[in-house]
């Protein structure tokens, strides 16, 4: 009876021995293809909600530069808002100084937008043409008519902006090939930076007014440096 039971446990356990060396390596390559697609799918949909969170809904930016002293400083770091954002008088925004720029040269030399100069513009081969990013205050919406007092003030409809949260000082044009009063066209916005005296903004026949397409979003928040944390409007 020993024997016997002897006999059937090494006949297990070689059975199990055969069963396991031919079947598992098939699982094995199975397995391991399996887990390089999982990986592979993984890390393009954390890519592709990466780039949708960014391109989207929200960014971080830095501020490079004194034109909006002594609201943001040179180097501050912010978050932008971007999904359904409607410009407002008074807002903060990051704009592409370029997009009017390359979108006509677009449609002059390339017969129209093309994918990547529409949605992934910092990989066109025309380095000149690629975004490049101000921080400015709107001033004015489609329709207003922008002008300048006597005294420096900035003058809306005929009527002076309230600025009292942001600036001080007096304003006064910077491109003589642009005469007001001015009326903003229709999906485009007046810009300004609250250091007027050295911000290159709507003044500047450089820049003029800017597209809606061309608004990469509103600033909302600062989150550098850490002494400065917090919203960027006075209520």
């Amino acid at each position: 009876m020993e024997e016997e039971k002897n006999n059937e446990s090494a006949n297990n356990e070689s059975g199990g021995s055969e069963v396991f060396s031919g079947d598992i390596k098939p699982d094995r390559k199975k397995s391991m293809g399996r887990e390089i697609w999982e990986w592979t799918y993984t890390l393009f949909l954390a890519v592709a909600l990466t780039f949708s969170i960014k391109y989207f809904f929200f960014d971080i930016v830095r501020v490079d530069g004194p034109s909006m002293l002594p609201t943001l400083e040179d180097q501050q770091r912010l978050i932008i808002s971007k999904f359904g954002y409607t410009p407002e008088v008074g807002d903060i925004i990051i704009l592409d100084s370029r997009y009017d720029l390359r979108k006509e040269y677009m449609e002059h030399e390339k017969g129209g937008e093309s994918f990547v100069s529409k949605y992934l513009p910092l990989l066109i081969s025309e380095k000149d043409l690629r975004p490049r990013y101000y921080v400015k205050r709107v001033i004015a919406l489609p329709g207003q008519t922008v002008d300048f007092s006597a005294d420096g003030k900035v003058l809306i409809d005929g009527k002076e902006l309230d600025e009292s949260a942001y600036y001080d000082g007096v304003t006064r044009p910077t491109d003589r090939s642009i005469t007001y009063p001015l009326t903003v066209e229709e999906n485009r916005v007046f810009v300004m930076g609250d250091n007027r005296s050295v911000s290159k903004d709507s003044r500047s026949g450089e820049l003029g007014t800017v597209d809606y397409n061309a608004i990469a979003g509103k600033a909302q928040f600062r989150i550098m440096p850490f002494n400065k944390i917090g919203g960027l409007y006075k209520k």
